[in-house]
């Protein structure tokens, strides 16, 4: 498609415009009923029938495309669609086009596990539907956005993300975005229970299975009352299948299992019939089955057409599983190879996919280049030319953010340095847009040298890591937390005042003093001291850090164990 592009802007000479509209909102329609591949295959003919002149025409339906191929399989192909809907944006100077087009692109990169490009682009798509002014697509951004930090392994920021999405989409009463989120909120749960499984931790475990369990019952709940989409109610059930086995609850699980097993196969969503059919195989492994739910499992391998590779792996994992839950090891070893094979090709396949997606992304910008060459002289050119140069540095220096940007404090957990380092700006800005205030405070453990003197460094590692987690508990998940030094923290609170955060880090120093460090080592004593500097902004991030740095040395002059505001 991307030759379209090439295409001169002639009068759309009858092309009625109204007709046109019409049977794009009815094939809109009936892809949110969850009739994809009829819906797309007329989109496509009516992609055909649009004048190049009828630019925001073309590139609404270019976006409607690129959201419904991942339904169908087809990743590249909505790639494309988005790069080209996305270049149209950009030469309309339409925000709300770009912002589709980007939150597409951005969840595209994330399937092909793309991680850092789709986070580039999501908060791409953030700031053109803030620039628009339009909330609903601000959360789907924040949604897709979310589910790229779920791409970097990245759960806390990825369930933020949601959560901020989640409350713009209920504030705006906009269903399908907040079935989204609650899905996409279950399937991370999903993800911590495997985590939490492999680890062998009983007590994250069930918070998982509970809060997977909780948000998928919510989204089936949702999909049911206001979408009157079978696939979206399919997709609810599927993961509160998986959250009732996690946990357990066969007997709840088997009526859905029922409703998933013919929602898919009724209305022909082969790869969701084959989850089904999977479930259920799982569910009678789990019922004492081991033998049938291992034949069913092969017969699901063995099918033709043959599962796409992500199902094939997980129908190896499950047959995997069966085969070690029954005790039959010498199988279950055979499986386990099997999956490593997969998983290679798996990755194999994922590099082809992306190769072809930088590819698309090029021959698009060429076309586009081509296209706007015919249409402008040669002074206009120049100017374009500087344009784009301009934008190519601002991205390659983005890139660089994002490659400097920062992972878990292995130690804590929380983020380290390099992450508050590439946040905080961006997180001052967002104040500045927003008129919100902004807080910052850096903490630092009283005497830390002492406490490795005289307990270890095993002991001292421990109160970082306790620390961290009073942190976490008493400060909302929203809030960038971060272990910016051996013993030193960083906390950035957005919409709170200095005045505010002081209180907040009274009752945080309180509780460290309260804690019962001795259980950590015998005569173990574990004292704060807190700087806070903030206000509104305009505020330079390192001028601010700065601020609250020479607060935290006033506490410390002044007898630590204290808190100081800036």
């Amino acid at each position: 498609m991307s030759d379209l592009l090439d295409l001169p802007c002639l009068p759309a000479d009858g092309f009625d415009a109204a007709a046109f509209d019409a049977a794009v909102a009815a094939q809109r329609q009936l892809g949110c009923a969850g009739c994809y591949q009829a819906s797309t295959d007329a989109l496509e003919q009516l992609l055909a029938t649009c004048p190049p002149a009828e630019q925001h025409r073309r590139g609404a339906v270019l976006t409607l495309l690129a959201q419904q191929y991942p339904r169908l399989g087809q990743l590249t192909a909505s790639a494309r669609c988005a790069t080209e809907a996305l270049a149209l944006a950009e030469r309309l100077g339409d925000d709300r086009l770009r912002a589709d087009a980007l939150t597409t692109q951005a969840f595209v990169y994330s399937q092909l596990l793309m991680g850092r490009e789709a986070l580039s682009t999501g908060m791409k798509a953030l700031a053109a539907a803030r620039r628009a002014g339009d909330a609903v697509r601000e959360a789907w951004a924040l949604c897709r956005i979310g589910i790229a930090y779920a791409s970097l392994d990245n759960p806390q920021q990825a369930q933020a993300s949601v959560g901020q999405a989640l409350e713009i989409a209920e504030a705006q009463g906009a269903a399908e975005v907040r079935f989204a989120c609650l899905n996409n909120l279950a399937y991370f749960w999903l993800r911590c229970v495997e985590e939490a499984r492999v680890a062998g931790d009983a007590a994250t475990l069930a918070e998982a299975v509970c809060q997977a369990r909780r948000t998928a019952e919510q989204a089936t709940a949702l999909a049911r009352e206001a979408s009157g989409s079978p696939y979206q109610v399919a997709v609810a059930a599927s993961n509160l299948i998986n959250a009732l086995l996690a946990g357990g609850l066969l007997d709840e699980a088997l009526p859905l299992l029922n409703e998933f097993g013919h929602l898919a196969h009724d209305h022909g969503y082969r790869m969701l019939a084959i989850e089904a059919d999977a479930q259920r195989a799982v569910f009678l492994g789990l019922k004492g089955e081991p033998v049938q739910a291992a034949r069913m499992l092969e017969a699901l391998l063995n099918a033709t057409p043959e599962p796409p590779p992500k199902l094939r792996r997980l129908l190896v994992r499950s047959l995997y599983d069966t085969h070690k839950a029954s005790g039959r090891y010498r199988e279950a070893l055979a499986w386990l190879e099997a999956l490593v094979s997969l998983d290679r090709q798996i990755t194999r396949d994922n590099l082809v996919l992306q190769t072809e997606v930088i590819l698309i992304r090029e021959q698009v910008e060429q076309a586009q280049a081509r296209a706007e060459s015919a249409a402008a002289d040669a002074r206009r050119e120049r100017a374009r030319a500087a344009h784009l140069e301009s934008e190519q540095q601002r991205l390659r220096e983005h890139a660089n953010a994002l490659d400097r940007a920062a992972h878990e404090d292995v130690l804590t957990g929380l983020h380290n340095r390099r992450h508050a380092e590439f946040a905080l700006p961006l997180l001052v800005e967002g104040a500045r847009v927003a008129g919100q205030v902004i807080s910052v405070a850096t903490l630092d453990v009283d005497w830390f040298k002492r406490i490795n003197d005289t307990h270890g460094h095993a002991v001292g590692d421990a109160v970082l890591q306790q620390l961290a987690q009073l942190l976490r508990h008493r400060l909302r998940s929203a809030d960038l937390m971060a272990r910016i030094g051996g013993e030193e923290f960083l906390a950035v609170l957005v919409g709170i005042s200095p005045p505010q955060a002081a209180e907040i880090c009274e009752r945080l120093r309180l509780a460290v003093a309260e804690h019962d460090w001795a259980a950590t080592a015998p005569g173990l004593v574990v004292r704060v001291s807190v700087g806070i500097a903030g206000g509104l902004p305009p505020l330079q991030a390192d001028q601010l850090l700065q601020r609250a740095d020479q607060a935290l040395y006033a506490a410390k002059r002044g007898g630590r164990n204290r808190v100081h505001v800036d």
